[in-house]
C-alpha cells in the first residue's frame, strides 16, 4: 500500500516538473513571437537607423531570434548609450535610449574624442548628429591620449575642461557662445566665440582667474562699437588687460613662439 502512494506521489511530482518546463518552454516561444516591431525613442546624436545597425536588429525578419533582454544588451553595448529602458506592447518593442552626456569636443592628432560629463573620452563615430559642444584643441602630449580613458589624465585637457567649466558657471550666454579652447600644444591658450570675431589670449597658469575678469570685461564693454577696431583681446597679464587694435581693418593676431 506504501509502496502505490510512493509512486503515485512520484508521478504527481513528474507531472508537475513536466508541466512547468512545458509552461516555460511556451512563455519563452510567445515572448520570442511577440517581437515583430522595434520602435527606438530618445536618440538624439545618431539616427535611429545607425543605433539599429549597431544592434543587429535593423532586419525585421530577424525578431523572431531575439528576445526583449539580448536588445537591451546589445543597445547598451554602444558607446554613446548610458543605458536603455524597454517596454513591450503587444508585438511592439519600444526602447528608450538614454544617451550619455558630453561636455566637450576633443581634437588632437587627426582624432576626435566626445568627453562624457563624467570626463570619459569616446570616439565620435561616423554620421553622429548635433555635435555642437566647445572644442578643445591641440593639447600637449596627445599620444598620451586613448579612447575610453579618463581626459584629466592629459593635464592640458584637464585644463581646457577647467575653462569650459567656469564659464559655464560664470556666464551661461558666454559658455553657449564659446566656440574653442585652442591649447596650442603648450603654448598660450587662445579662446574663440560665436558672437566674437577676434581671439581671446588668455595665456597660461592663473586661468580660471581671468575667465573671471573677461567675463566682468564683457559685462562693461560695449562690444558692438569696438568690434571693428579690435584684432585681439589680451588676458595673459592677470593685472592688465590689452585691447589689440585693428590695423587696415585686418585681424592681427597675438602669436607665443
Amino acid at each position: 500500500m506504501k509502496n502505490n502512494i510512493k509512486i503515485g506521489n512520484l508521478l504527481i511530482l513528474l507531472t508537475v516538473i513536466g508541466l512547468v518546463f512545458a509552461i516555460a518552454i511556451v512563455i519563452k516561444t510567445t515572448n520570442k513571437a511577440e517581437i515583430k516591431f522595434v520602435e527606438l525613442k530618445g536618440n538624439y546624436h545618431l539616427s535611429q537607423d545607425e543605433y539599429m545597425k549597431f544592434a543587429h536588429i535593423e532586419n525585421q525578419e530577424d525578431y523572431y531570434l531575439l528576445s526583449p533582454k539580448i536588445i537591451k544588451d546589445r543597445l547598451e553595448k554602444h558607446p554613446y548609450i548610458k543605458r536603455v529602458d524597454i517596454i513591450v506592447s503587444e508585438n511592439t518593442l519600444i526602447v528608450e535610449l538614454f544617451e550619455k552626456n558630453f561636455e566637450a569636443l576633443l581634437i588632437t592628432n587627426g582624432n576626435e574624442f566626445l568627453i562624457t560629463d563624467e570626463t570619459i573620452l569616446i570616439p565620435k563615430l561616423p554620421n553622429s548628429e548635433k555635435i555642437d559642444f566647445p572644442i578643445i584643441n591641440e593639447p600637449s602630449n596627445p599620444e598620451k591620449i586613448s579612447e575610453f580613458s579618463s581626459a584629466t589624465e592629459n593635464l592640458d585637457v584637464k585644463i581646457g575642461l577647467k575653462i569650459i567649466t567656469a564659464l559655464k558657471i560664470i556666464n551661461a550666454k558666454l559658455f553657449e557662445s564659446l566656440s574653442e579652447v585652442n591649447l596650442r600644444n603648450g603654448k598660450d591658450i587662445i579662446l574663440q566665440f560665436s558672437n566674437l570675431n577676434v581671439p581671446i589670449v588668455i595665456g597660461r597658469n592663473n586661468e580660471i582667474k581671468k575667465i573671471v575678469l573677461f567675463e566682468r570685461l564683457m559685462e562693461k564693454l560695449d562690444y558692438s562699437k569696438i568690434e571693428n577696431t579690435l584684432s585681439y583681446i589680451d588676458l595673459r597679464y592677470l593685472s592688465y588687460l590689452y585691447l589689440g587694435e585693428s590695423r587696415n581693418t585686418k585681424g592681427e593676431q597675438e602669436s607665443n613662439s
